[in-house]
């Protein structure tokens, strides 16, 4: 991208001190602004009429403006079309950099995950805030009115990625694909309070009594993983209102 743009500069440079250099030699108007003001018009095939070449070469000189002018500024549209389909698809894909602050981040994109973000939509659990959502188990954005960052929870450029230093809340979800969830989960609980001091992490365990939990530099909040299949089944999520009154009362 960045070599096309500067070979579309250097064309419409080239076009711009030779048409210019050229019509003011031969048809001598009255200032270089006229010139200038001449090729601009000229080049983008706009032809006011205010200032005309008279002479052949003058009007060869147009020819030329007139032709680069098209397959310049024609390109430039095509360049600027281009980048925004590309920036579309990388935030379909997860892979722009998210920079606002006080985000509610959601690791794992599960049942409970998408319950958690139902009752948002419903209630308006977390009023204005941005909820981004990290991971590897969808490869497109599942919902457009949120962020999405495609990575592991675990893996460091993912959590930049997804700004978890500025989050104001974090949900871990269990990955079950694991033999041993528990543990693989608390493994990224431990790796995003390297990034993030403050913000309440709530983590959903199989076992709410986990020895591991001990080894964590902070508290968490646990959130039982059968609690949460039974308000699943409901179609609901446990209660995130009540997880918010525990940070408070916290």
């Amino acid at each position: 991208m960045i070599k096309q743009v500067r070979l579309l500069l250097a064309i419409l440079l080239l076009s711009l001190v030779g048409c210019t250099a050229a019509f003011w030699y031969f048809e001598r108007p009255a200032s270089l602004v006229d010139a200038l003001w001449w090729w601009v018009v000229t080049s983008s095939t706009v032809g006011y009429g205010d200032v005309v070449p008279a002479t052949l070469p003058g009007r060869a000189a147009g020819v030329f403006a007139i032709i680069v002018g098209i397959y310049a500024y024609t390109y430039a549209i095509t360049l600027i079309i281009q980048r925004v389909q590309e920036m579309m698809e990388a935030e379909e894909r997860g892979l722009l950099q998210v920079t606002s602050a006080g985000n509610v981040l959601l690791c794992e994109y599960t049942a409970y995950a998408d319950e958690l973000i139902q009752q948002h939509k419903a209630e308006g659990v977390f009023k204005d805030r941005e909820i981004v959502i990290l991971t590897a188990l969808v490869d497109r954005l599942p919902y457009r009115q949120h962020r999405f960052v495609y990575g592991v929870p675990i893996n460091p450029q993912a959590l930049q990625r997804a700004n978890v230093s500025q989050a104001a809340h974090i949900f871990v979800f269990s990955n079950e694909r694991f033999r041993e969830p528990d543990k693989k989960t608390l493994h990224v609980v431990s790796r995003i309070m390297r990034f993030n001091r403050s913000a309440p992490l709530f983590v959903e365990l199989n076992d709410p009594q986990h020895p591991m939990l001990e080894q964590l530099p902070r508290p968490v909040i646990v959130m039982k993983t059968e609690d949460l299949l039974q308000a699943a089944l409901q179609h609901r999520f446990m209660d995130a209102g009540r997880y918010l009154e525990q940070v408070k009362d916290g």
